[in-house]
This record gives C-alpha cells, sequence and structure tokens, in this order.
C-alpha cells in the first residue's frame, strides 16, 4: 500500500468518526432543549451531519473495497447522503432565521 492510499483511508475514517461524534452532540442537544424552533434547529444540524457521515462511509466504502456491489451500494450511501445534506442544509438555514424571533418570545413569556 501507498502512503497516499493510507493517508485516504486516514483521513476518510477520521472524517466518518467526527461526523458521527457531532451528530451525536447535536442529537443529545435536541432531546435536552424545550424550545420548538430550537429542537427543529439541532435535528436540521444532527440529519446535516448524518448526512456528511454516510457520503464518508459511501466513499470509504467504495475506495478500500473495489467491488460491484461495493460501488452499488457505496453509491446508494452517497446519494442518501447528498439527498440528507442538501434538504436539512436548507431546513437549519430556515430555521436558523427564526432562532432570534424564538428568543425574542421566550424573553417576552419569562417576564
Amino acid at each position: 500500500m501507498s502512503t497516499g492510499f493510507q493517508l485516504l483511508i486516514t483521513t476518510l475514517v477520521t472524517a466518518l468518526i467526527v461526523s458521527f461524534f457531532v451528530f451525536l452532540f447535536y442529537k443529545v442537544l435536541q432531546i435536552r432543549t424545550k424550545r420548538d424552533v430550537r429542537k427543529a434547529y439541532y435535528n436540521a444540524m444532527a440529519r446535516f451531519w448524518f448526512g456528511i457521515f454516510l457520503i464518508v462511509f459511501g466513499m470509504n466504502s467504495i475506495i478500500q473495497f473495489q467491488t460491484v456491489v461495493t460501488y452499488l451500494v457505496g453509491g446508494i450511501f452517497i446519494t442518501f447522503g447528498v439527498i440528507n445534506v442538501t434538504h436539512f442544509n436548507k431546513a437549519r438555514k430556515y430555521f436558523k432565521q427564526n432562532l432570534p424571533i424564538e428568543d425574542e418570545a421566550y424573553e417576552k413569556t419569562k417576564q
């Protein structure tokens, strides 16, 4: 194995682990919050990172195991990952715009 191949696999596995832990981080934030817009925002962020996880997992599978079945399964993972990333990135932007409105309403109800 060449050094470049080992570096590529190491980078993909690191990205895989990081994206999974960021996904878990946002899922925990989603569960712990009681505010609706923040809950939806954290869910969108978690699903975005899950999409990244799926893309990296598909790429890692295709690069490591070069068979026809792996190409099909990896392609399916990459496709679902791209769908997750695009859809939930739009949702993240939408809910991020509404966070200040929710903060203002929350402060009014608190007083």
